[in-house]
């Protein structure tokens, strides 16, 4: 490992490892994401509306919701069957994978998988694999797929509740009503709403964002990953 990937492995380190380490997550939550795009996509999603002033940005932030969560409505009704499309990507990227799997049944309940140089453990009555990604995910992986294949049964019946039409639709249940333009508003009593005062700040405006330690270095306009 050359000295700036040991620098990289040091530094990660010093973070506390159940908060980005897959071998410490729980598995309640049936998510193994180590990322915050989510975060990121929404502040991309409300970008304009974000340099507007308060009531009109929460006013677009507001229908944009609302829209959104109607077209998510009309989508699940679009779904082949009941568990979402994405998870059905991933059933079918790990039933390929499981092809080229093999198994060993001990005639009760152990199977024993054979994966390339690893070999895993999947207990249906547990709903588990050592490799752990059936209880992070929620979705059978292929070391399942093998076992239930090896055993003639329906894969789509293993998969977690949260990834079915059901759950889907609980987290749109709700409706945002539409609402009158802001000059039918009732007049409120209470005082008006000003901006805080603006304090100068001692020494020269910085004029270049502060850049976080680990970004990429630019170089001629270009981005350069070490």
């Amino acid at each position: 490992m050359d000295q700036l990937g040991g620098n990289i492995v040091q530094d990660l380190l010093k973070y506390n490892k159940e908060t980005w380490c897959r071998a410490y997550f729980k598995d309640h939550s049936k998510c193994d994401v180590v990322e915050n795009n989510m975060c990121e996509t929404f502040n991309s999603w409300i970008l304009a509306a974000r340099h507007k002033s308060i009531i009109t940005m929460l006013e677009e932030i507001r229908i944009k919701c609302m829209e959104r969560m109607n077209s998510m409505r009309e989508f699940s009704e679009k779904w082949v069957g009941e568990i979402s499309p994405m998870a059905m990507e991933i059933l079918g990227e790990n039933a390929q994978r499981a092809a080229k799997c093999e198994v060993k049944f001990n005639g009760e309940t152990g199977y024993e998988i054979q994966d390339g140089p690893y070999k895993h453990v999947v207990d249906f009555r547990a709903y588990t694999c050592t490799c752990r990604s059936w209880q992070l995910k929620g979705i059978p992986c292929a070391h399942a797929i093998t076992a239930m294949h090896y055993k003639n049964y329906e894969v789509e019946p293993y998969v977690d509740h949260w990834y079915r039409k059901d759950t889907y639709l609980k987290a749109y249940s709700r409706f945002i009503q539409p609402l009158t333009s802001m000059n039918l508003w009732p007049t409120s009593t209470l005082p008006a709403m000003e901006p805080p005062v603006i304090t100068a700040m001692p020494g020269r405006p910085k004029k270049k964002r502060t850049k976080a330690a680990d970004e990429p270095k630019k170089k001629f306009g270009k981005e350069f990953n070490y």
